[in-house]
């Protein structure tokens, strides 16, 4: 398959919520030391509803939702995975992410360019994503690149 036909391929719709235990272990485990990422009593003390999602938590929500690189990098080849790796990362956030709430996860292949690396061929696929509320509020939208390397 020629990698360009996947440009504007929409990828399957989901929803995710993250739980209290989640958040906080990924805080931990990101070194992020802001409490309202742990605790009930610190995020409201902050002004939020209750504890918030740290916002590194977003290409595991946007990935998991979808199941997006998945269902498209599969189609680039049969072991895309033993040549694959995260390129840029571009995320915008338009409001908190608080624990137990749901997400709708909406996402596309927004482009798809071949390159010549240091070490030959290379395919950037970028997968963008919307996330909103149940009530369309949105709360971060993301860009990630995939990166193919060819005869890996």
């Amino acid at each position: 398959m020629d990698p360009t036909e996947l440009e504007g391929t929409e990828l399957p719709s989901g929803e995710y919520t993250v739980e209290r235990w989640k958040a906080f272990l990924w805080a931990d485990a990101t070194r992020n030391d802001t409490d309202a990422f742990r605790y009930d009593d610190d995020a409201i003390e902050a002004g939020e509803n209750g504890q918030l999602v740290p916002h590194t938590l977003c290409q595991h929500i946007a990935f998991e939702a979808t199941g997006g690189i998945e269902s498209t990098m599969g189609r680039l080849s049969d072991d895309w995975t033993s040549g694959a790796a995260l390129g840029q990362l571009r995320a915008t956030f338009h409001g908190p992410l608080e624990v137990g709430q749901t997400v709708h996860v909406e996402g596309h292949i927004a482009n798809v360019e071949r390159k010549e690396g240091s070490s030959g061929g290379l395919t950037i696929v970028t997968h963008a994503y919307n996330v909103r509320t149940p009530d369309e509020e949105p709360i971060y939208d993301m860009e990630a690149d995939m990166i193919l390397m060819e005869g890996a």
